[in-house]
């Protein structure tokens, strides 16, 4: 069958036959050589993200506490709650000679997995002492975090003066305990 053919169409099937056979054996052997490469170089990544996995887990870990210092995460109920802020803000009040004057108690509100309990407090002084109590508050009250703060001055009709109040409201988020 060749022996008749001239070299031209001799030279195309052979170029026609060198190419099937370039494309057989990238499919068959040199393709399986670069996707096991990809594989190998996946699972070498891999192993250098577990070698830093003790590393990691420590900074998720710190990460999480600065979260939950922040947030203000603690187990405690809300019993605790509400004394810890009243007697944090009265014995300052106290030490300063603050006035206390509205508490109305602690709101709640769940939502999935969680408890937000938001408490607010009204306060009347002099504008740096009522500064450094939201200060205190915000810095050393490990229970809670202040969410919210608001200056505002309101006329006494009794004593025709007009004071000087601040809203605090501290926020504490707990996790629902559903077992």
């Amino acid at each position: 069958m060749f022996k008749n053919l001239t070299y031209r169409l001799k030279l195309i099937y052979l170029g026609v036959g060198f190419i099937v056979f370039l494309f057989l054996s990238f499919k068959l052997a040199i393709n399986k050589t670069f996707d096991l490469k990809k594989q190998c170089n996946n699972y070498e990544m891999q192993l250098s993200q577990l070698k830093n996995a003790p590393q990691q887990m420590a900074v998720i870990k710190s990460k999480l506490n600065e979260i939950d210092q922040r947030v203000g995460v603690k187990n405690i109920d809300q019993i605790n709650f509400e004394e810890l802020i009243i007697e944090h803000v009265s014995n300052y009040c106290k030490n300063n000679n603050l006035v206390l004057k509205d508490y109305p108690g602690i709101h709640k509100f769940s939502q999935q997995d969680y408890i937000t309990e938001t408490c607010k407090i009204t306060v009347e002084g002099s504008f740096i002492k009522l500064l450094r109590l939201a200060y205190g508050i915000e810095n050393n009250f490990s229970y809670g975090k202040v969410s919210s703060i608001n200056f505002y001055t309101e006329k006494n009709f009794r004593t025709k003066n007009t004071e000087l109040l601040l809203e605090i409201y501290v926020q504490n988020i707990k996790i629902l305990n559903n077992e």
